[in-house]
């Protein structure tokens, strides 16, 4: 009996919440930064003179939601906020397999179009949060970025099938019938 009392009050939680929020999730109170440039999805590289960082891809949401997926499969989640019309500040921690977490600070100003950024970041390692083990911060490091843009797909030139090819069996992989 309590599961069904429970399963309506679930409901009438999340519709309010629902309408509460506008319509989505609430964002943090007091932070819409829609018609900020920031705003957006980002191709990012670190050090730019130095080819041979990997892509990086950054989003940057209307509410202060920072998340970046790491050149080294790693993702970021954090924050940031304007400085100006057309600068912002941007943080994101990335958790490790080992005893350390990793945080990245970074200034960026953007292009008047807000097609592109460039800026300088740090990163510290942090290897005793409890105590205050830290490398401190490291850097600065240069980095740069352009806006990805929504593609409507384009005239293929080989399908999946040709592209992707089946191999050939052979006698010892081919399974018996």
């Amino acid at each position: 009996m309590r599961r069904i009392v429970a399963l309506p009050l679930l409901a009438l939680i999340a519709l309010g919440a629902t309408v509460v929020g506008g319509g989505g999730l609430a964002a943090a109170p007091g932070r819409d930064f829609a018609d900020h440039p920031a705003v957006g999805s980002w191709r990012v590289h670190r050090d730019p003179e130095i080819s041979n960082y990997p892509l990086e891809l950054m989003s940057l949401s209307a509410d202060g939601t920072a998340l970046d997926y790491g050149a080294y499969g790693t993702t970021g989640v954090g924050a940031w906020k304007p400085t100006g019309a057309d600068a912002a500040i941007v943080s994101f921690t990335f958790v490790t397999d080992g005893p350390a977490y990793i945080v990245i600070r970074a200034s960026l100003a953007f292009a008047p179009d807000g097609e592109s950024f460039t800026g300088t970041f740090t990163t510290e390692a942090v290897f005793d949060p409890a105590h205050g083990g830290t490398s401190g911060e490291i850097g600065p490091g240069k980095v740069d970025g352009t806006r990805m843009a929504a593609e409507a797909p384009g005239t293929p030139v080989a399908s999946f099938a040709e592209f992707f090819p089946n191999p050939a069996g052979t006698p010892e992989a081919t399974p018996l019938p």
